[in-house]
C-alpha cells in the first residue's frame, strides 16, 4: 500500500497599513486580503476564511470582504485590528495578522472676528465668534466644539463678557475704546484638536 502525505498549502496573513482616513468624514479602508496569500499567490477570497478580531474601537468594524468601516466622527488615533484567515478546505490551516488604521482629526479652524461696534453708554451683545469658524471645512456646529474665552479685555468702566454661545455682552456705561478678546475651540470628539482667535470689538 502506497501512503500519502497532503500537506495544506502555506497560509500567510500579511499585517496591513491603509491610507490615513479623515475621523470626520469617515471611510473605508482597502481589504486586509490584497497582501494576504495562500500557497504563495494573492489569497482568492473564496479560498479563506476571514475572522475579525475584536475591533479596537466602536466606530471600526470589519465587512466580510476584508475592508474596514470607519464611522464618521471616530476620534483620532491609531487604530490596530487583528484578524485571521483560514484556508476554506483545510479550516485548521490559519494565519493571523494586524490591520493599522490611522484615523486624523478634520481640521478646525478658529477665525477673527470683528463685529459691528457696540456703543458702550448702551451696552449690548455682538453676534457670536463662531459664526465664521469651521471645522472639517462646514461652518462649526457648537455642540461639536468646546469654546474656551481667554482674558477678557479689562476697560477703565464697565465690561465685557464672553458667553458660553461665543456672543460676548459688553456692559452698559463700558468705556470705549477697541478691545481685543481670545478665544479657543477644540473639537469634542478631539480635545487636542484646537484653534485660537481673536475678537475685535470697537
Amino acid at each position: 500500500a502506497a501512503t500519502v502525505t497532503v500537506g495544506a498549502a502555506v497560509s500567510d496573513a500579511g499585517d496591513d497599513t491603509s491610507p490615513a482616513i479623515n475621523g470626520g468624514d469617515g471611510g473605508t479602508t482597502t481589504s486586509v486580503l490584497v497582501n494576504d496569500t495562500l500557497n504563495g499567490v494573492a489569497a482568492d477570497p473564496a479560498a479563506v476564511t476571514l475572522t475579525p478580531g475584536a475591533s479596537p474601537n466602536p466606530g471600526l468594524v470589519m465587512n466580510p470582504d476584508g475592508t474596514i468601516t470607519v464611522d464618521a466622527g471616530t476620534p483620532a488615533g491609531t487604530y490596530l485590528y487583528p484578524y485571521t484567515i483560514c484556508e476554506v478546505i483545510n479550516p485548521t490551516n490559519c494565519d493571523a495578522a494586524v490591520a493599522t488604521v490611522v484615523v486624523t482629526a478634520p481640521a478646525i479652524d478658529a477665525v477673527d472676528d470683528t463685529p459691528p461696534p457696540v456703543d458702550g453708554e448702551n451696552g449690548g451683545t455682538t453676534p457670536s465668534v463662531l459664526v465664521n469658524d469651521t471645522l472639517n471645512g462646514a461652518a462649526v456646529v457648537p455642540a461639536e466644539v468646546i469654546l474656551t474665552p481667554g482674558t477678557a479685555p479689562t476697560p477703565i468702566s464697565g465690561s465685557l463678557v464672553m458667553n458660553p454661545d461665543g456672543t460676548i455682552t459688553i456692559a452698559p456705561g463700558t468705556t470705549s475704546g477697541t478691545y481685543v478678546y481670545p478665544y479657543t475651540i477644540c473639537e469634542v470628539a478631539n480635545p487636542t484638536n484646537c484653534d485660537s482667535a481673536n475678537a475685535t470689538i470697537v
